[in-house]
């Protein structure tokens, strides 16, 4: 018999006299075992939350020892900064902050410290961690910062995955997961598709590879399931596509598409120039990982994302 729970942890009280709490939802098995920790929604309006209604009937059926902790939403606040029917939750409204640059938090620090503090309280207590994203328009994909957690991915089976060492690098010194990396709690995290999305491929991929997570952790039976896909990657370079105008892009190749350097991807309706169909095209031979979020772009704005050829190291 699953023992299932939901925990309420005050995180602060904003303007008006608003408690802000986090909500975590907790399955314990009658067996000791390990404790494994699901976030998602960091980020106001990353829509990931699909894959752990999915999972809830799972682990009710099938957790066989061990525990695990859920926070669906792990960033209230940044769920409340919403205008005309968007919601925008990347960066703080009042003060600018990504919400994933603040951690490991403080909890007599500023609002972002706090609410970052009471996270990383929760999620440091596990044994291993998964961070739930959403990325612009993407197919899901793993991003991990050791090579220790290569296994891991491996057994996700989502075909491209991005490798990060943000250790090495000063401006992700403060992200969810390098924070946790500074503690020695193992993760990855995983973008799950795109922003405001729902796509059921995209939610039964990770749905997937999370019940895989659990059974690498011998929280549930493992199966002889292989993953869905030949082969797996690993990448670390993305080769970023930036609008020649200010207009609306057309897109003409679906994410995951193999492309040629050269090769058309779509196109700008120039805002300038009703005449004018400006064609983007690949500047590498890769694999078209990302898109923008939506067709109205600004000249400078990134188009697409495609990881090189080159790069790709077959891990799997």
């Amino acid at each position: 018999m699953i023992d299932y729970s939901i925990k309420k942890h005050k995180i602060l009280t904003a303007g008006g006299g608003t408690e802000l709490s986090l909500t975590e939802f907790v399955y314990k098995a009658p067996s000791a075992g390990k404790v494994l920790y699901i976030q998602s929604g960091l980020h106001g309006g990353e829509t990931s939350q699909w894959v752990l209604y999915r999972l809830h009937a799972f682990l009710m059926h099938n957790l066989q020892c061990g525990e695990v902790h859920i926070v669906p939403y792990a960033n209230p606040y940044a769920w409340m900064q919403r205008a005309y029917f968007a919601t925008f939750g990347k960066f703080s409204l009042l003060d600018g902050k990504d919400f994933n640059r603040c951690f490991p938090g403080k909890k007599d620090g500023d609002v972002n410290a706090r609410l970052c503090a009471a996270i990383f309280d929760l999620a440091s207590k596990a044994d291993f961690v998964l961070d739930l994203h959403t990325s612009k328009s993407s197919n899901p994909f793993a991003i991990y910062t050791k090579f220790d957690y290569e296994p891991m991915v491996k057994a996700c089976g989502l075909p491209y995955n991005q490798y990060s060492d943000d250790a090495s690098i000063p401006s992700l010194h403060g992200t969810f997961n390098a924070a946790l990396d500074r503690v020695g709690v193992a993760n990855i995290t995983i973008e799950c598709g795109s922003h405001n999305e729902y796509d059921e491929h995209k939610i039964k991929a990770v749905y997937d590879a999370v019940c895989a997570v659990l059974a690498e952790l011998n929280l549930v039976a493992k199966t002889e399931t292989k993953p869905a896909v030949d082969s797996i990657y690993r990448f670390e370079k993305r080769n970023k596509i930036f609008s020649p105008a200010c207009g609306l892009f057309k897109p003409e190749k679906a994410l995951g598409s193999k492309v040629k350097q050269g090769e058309r991807i779509g196109l700008i309706a120039d805002a300038a120039d009703l005449a004018q169909m400006l064609e983007v095209k690949a500047q590498v031979d890769g694999v078209l990982q990302i898109l923008a979020a939506g067709h109205i772009v600004w000249e400078g704005d990134v188009l697409a994302e495609i990881v090189p050829l080159s790069d790709l190291h077959k891990i799997a």
